[in-house]
């Protein structure tokens, strides 16, 4: 019984600090969305309107289901690219050569750099008029230079994947030479004994024995995906238009540009709901129960 109590009490304080930070949030933002409550007119919650907020956003609101379609857009072209970017390079760099230990050092350091820093950095390289890309284009594909890239919608969607990729590939990479450090090496050894060849032997011995952790990682690059904001705010505003104008940076608008908090919060909840699916998912795979 002193054993029980013991874990609960050591428990405890790291539960009080979760509900203060994440139980008391989570329910006041669930309050605030049930309320018709712009920071324009009052400093505190205005009328209760229930679930109003909700109902316009799913059936009246053809902003927020732009933004749930561009998200779309981004996000299932992130992770694909991310996936088979960050395992292709595991697979080159899986050794313990020189070669391979400075190329993973120097490849980490995208993720080690500050999402905003990422969008700004990025947005200055693509500026068609002193940009860095601009230049490099200019070096080796002439025609291809000046194009305002950021002012295109198809260009800056395309642009804001191809950063994300290239800021969340170096941290699944990583994740994958773990995975395949920690295959059974007789298989291997047994599969090229027999004559089969590198695609063969990663196709149908190390791919399925990556599964689980590929579908781990995959889970999490899609929330992390879903709610992106720093590098669309940074780097293209949501623009052109409303090109970029996914969930997350439709949501900062709402609540920082418009000040309708109520509004805000409910699109904040609804998008929450879906990560949390995502989320009890990753739980169920994560302790072996796959669904």
């Amino acid at each position: 019984m002193k054993d029980r109590t013991l874990k609960y009490a050591l428990l405890a304080p790291a539960l009080a600090i979760c509900a203060a930070t994440l139980l008391y949030p989570l329910c006041q933002s669930l309050w605030y969305s049930l309320h018709d409550w712009n920071l324009g007119r009052s400093a505190t919650p205005e009328g209760y309107v229930g679930w109003l907020n909700y109902a316009d956003l799913l059936w009246h609101d053809p902003v927020f289901l732009d933004s749930a379609w561009v998200t779309l857009v981004f996000t299932v072209p992130s992770v694909v690219l991310t996936m088979a970017v960050a395992l292709g390079l595991a697979v080159l760099l899986a050794g313990d050569g020189r070669l391979q230990v400075n190329a993973r050092t120097l490849l980490v350091i995208p993720f080690a750099m500050s999402p905003a820093l990422i969008g700004i950095s990025w947005r200055f390289m693509l500026n068609p008029e002193f940009g860095a890309v601009d230049a490099l284009l200019k070096a080796v594909m002439p025609g291809w230079s000046g194009a305002p890239v950021l002012a295109d919608p198809v260009l800056a969607m395309a642009a804001l994947i191809l950063v994300d990729v290239w800021h969340w590939a170096p941290y699944f990479m990583l994740t994958f030479i773990g995975a395949l450090a920690a295959l059974p090496q007789d298989t291997l050894d047994a599969a090229q004994v027999d004559g089969a060849g590198r695609g063969r032997i990663f196709f149908e011995i190390v791919l399925p024995q990556l599964r689980p952790v590929l579908t781990i990682a995959i889970l999490l690059k899609t929330i992390f995906s879903l709610k992106a904001l720093d590098q669309v705010v940074t780097m293209t505003a949501g623009g052109p238009g409303a090109a970029t104008d996914t969930l997350p940076h439709a949501i900062y608008s709402t609540a920082f540009r418009f000040y309708d908090i109520g509004y805000a919060a409910a699109m904040a909840w609804l998008l929450a709901i879906v990560m949390m699916g995502l989320a009890l998912v990753y739980s169920r795979f994560a302790m072996g129960r796959p669904s």
